[in-house]
Protein backbone atom coordinates (compact mmCIF):
# COMPACT_ATOMS: atom_id res chain seq x y z
CA UNK A 1 0.00 0.00 0.00
CA UNK A 2 1.91 3.70 -1.20
CA UNK A 3 2.69 5.71 1.88
CA UNK A 4 0.38 8.98 2.24
CA UNK A 5 2.08 12.26 1.85
CA UNK A 6 2.33 13.49 5.59
CA UNK A 7 0.16 16.91 5.85
CA UNK A 8 2.16 20.43 6.66
CA UNK A 9 1.53 22.32 9.18
CA UNK A 10 -1.43 24.97 9.12
CA UNK A 11 1.41 27.95 9.51
CA UNK A 12 4.69 27.52 8.27
CA UNK A 13 7.78 29.89 7.24
CA UNK A 14 6.43 28.94 3.94
CA UNK A 15 2.81 30.21 2.26
CA UNK A 16 0.18 28.45 3.45
CA UNK A 17 -1.45 27.86 0.49
CA UNK A 18 1.22 26.95 -2.57
CA UNK A 19 3.50 25.72 -0.01
CA UNK A 20 6.56 28.19 -1.40
CA UNK A 21 8.80 30.38 0.31
CA UNK A 22 9.77 32.64 -2.27
CA UNK A 23 8.57 36.60 -3.63
CA UNK A 24 7.54 35.65 -7.34
CA UNK A 25 5.20 38.69 -9.37
CA UNK A 26 3.03 35.20 -9.86
CA UNK A 27 2.62 34.61 -6.39
CA UNK A 28 2.02 37.97 -4.99
CA UNK A 29 3.55 39.82 -2.22
CA UNK A 30 3.64 37.72 1.39
CA UNK A 31 1.31 38.83 3.57
CA UNK A 32 1.59 38.14 7.60
CA UNK A 33 -0.34 38.94 10.19
CA UNK A 34 1.21 36.92 12.44
CA UNK A 35 -0.75 33.35 12.24
CA UNK A 36 -0.35 33.12 8.62
CA UNK A 37 1.76 33.63 5.98
CA UNK A 38 0.18 33.88 2.51
CA UNK A 39 1.03 35.51 -1.16
CA UNK A 40 -1.75 37.46 -1.99
CA UNK A 41 -2.23 36.32 -5.24
CA UNK A 42 -2.84 32.45 -3.75
CA UNK A 43 -5.47 34.20 -1.68
CA UNK A 44 -7.89 35.22 -4.80
CA UNK A 45 -7.00 32.36 -6.64
CA UNK A 46 -8.49 29.90 -4.00
CA UNK A 47 -11.54 28.33 -5.48
CA UNK A 48 -13.64 28.36 -1.54
CA UNK A 49 -12.54 31.95 -1.44
CA UNK A 50 -14.93 35.27 -2.00
CA UNK A 51 -13.33 38.80 -1.04
CA UNK A 52 -15.83 40.08 1.69
CA UNK A 53 -14.92 43.54 2.29
CA UNK A 54 -13.26 46.05 0.02
CA UNK A 55 -10.45 45.04 -2.01
CA UNK A 56 -7.01 45.67 0.32
CA UNK A 57 -8.49 45.74 3.57
CA UNK A 58 -6.31 43.87 5.89
CA UNK A 59 -6.96 44.19 9.71
CA UNK A 60 -7.16 41.50 12.76
CA UNK A 61 -9.92 39.74 11.20
CA UNK A 62 -9.36 40.17 7.32
CA UNK A 63 -6.58 39.97 4.74
CA UNK A 64 -7.10 41.57 1.91
CA UNK A 65 -10.63 41.59 2.34
CA UNK A 66 -11.14 37.55 2.92
CA UNK A 67 -12.20 36.99 6.29
CA UNK A 68 -9.45 35.13 8.33
CA UNK A 69 -11.49 32.55 9.43
CA UNK A 70 -12.93 31.23 5.73
CA UNK A 71 -9.30 31.46 5.39
CA UNK A 72 -8.24 28.89 7.49
CA UNK A 73 -11.06 26.99 6.56
CA UNK A 74 -9.93 26.85 2.39
CA UNK A 75 -6.29 25.59 3.73
CA UNK A 76 -8.20 22.69 5.26
CA UNK A 77 -10.07 22.19 2.81
CA UNK A 78 -6.95 22.56 0.48
CA UNK A 79 -5.12 19.56 2.66
CA UNK A 80 -7.92 16.71 0.87
CA UNK A 81 -7.27 18.06 -2.63
CA UNK A 82 -4.31 16.45 -3.92
CA UNK A 83 -2.39 18.76 -7.51
CA UNK A 84 -2.99 17.49 -10.78
CA UNK A 85 0.52 18.46 -11.35
CA UNK A 86 2.84 17.62 -8.15
CA UNK A 87 0.75 15.50 -6.71
CA UNK A 88 0.73 17.02 -3.09
CA UNK A 89 -1.88 17.81 -1.44
CA UNK A 90 -3.11 21.52 -0.89
CA UNK A 91 -4.29 21.98 -4.10
CA UNK A 92 -7.16 24.78 -3.34
CA UNK A 93 -6.97 26.23 -7.13
CA UNK A 94 -9.67 24.41 -9.19
CA UNK A 95 -10.43 24.49 -12.91
CA UNK A 96 -13.59 27.00 -13.34
CA UNK A 97 -15.00 24.47 -15.84
CA UNK A 98 -17.38 22.65 -12.69
CA UNK A 99 -17.32 19.27 -13.79
CA UNK A 100 -13.94 19.74 -14.03
CA UNK A 101 -11.47 17.53 -11.36
CA UNK A 102 -8.08 19.44 -11.96
CA UNK A 103 -6.93 21.23 -8.70
CA UNK A 104 -3.56 22.57 -8.37
CA UNK A 105 -1.42 25.07 -6.41
CA UNK A 106 -1.04 28.42 -8.01
CA UNK A 107 2.43 28.22 -8.96
CA UNK A 108 1.33 24.36 -10.56
CA UNK A 109 -1.30 26.15 -12.95
CA UNK A 110 0.91 27.29 -15.64
CA UNK A 111 3.53 24.18 -15.18
CA UNK A 112 0.86 22.21 -16.43
CA UNK A 113 -0.02 24.44 -18.98
CA UNK A 114 -2.85 25.74 -17.37
CA UNK A 115 -3.93 29.39 -16.65
CA UNK A 116 -5.01 32.21 -14.32
CA UNK A 117 -6.53 35.38 -15.70
CA UNK A 118 -5.09 37.84 -12.54
CA UNK A 119 -8.59 40.19 -12.76
CA UNK A 120 -12.40 39.37 -11.31
CA UNK A 121 -12.97 36.45 -10.04
CA UNK A 122 -9.22 35.11 -10.82
CA UNK A 123 -10.58 32.33 -12.64
CA UNK A 124 -8.17 29.09 -13.56
CA UNK A 125 -8.00 27.10 -15.84
CA UNK A 126 -6.34 23.57 -16.66
CA UNK A 127 -4.67 23.06 -20.02
CA UNK A 128 -8.00 21.20 -21.23
CA UNK A 129 -9.98 24.01 -20.88
CA UNK A 130 -7.83 27.10 -21.63
CA UNK A 131 -9.87 29.30 -23.67
CA UNK A 132 -9.28 29.86 -27.40
CA UNK A 133 -8.23 33.08 -28.70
Amino acid sequence: MPRRKTLRPLCTDSCAFCLKLDDNPLLGNFTNNGELKLHTNCIFAASGLSQEKEEGTTDEDYIEGFHIDAIKREIRRGRSLICSYCRNPGACVGCVIKSCPCTFHLPCVSKAKGITIFSSTFPSYCRRHVPKQ
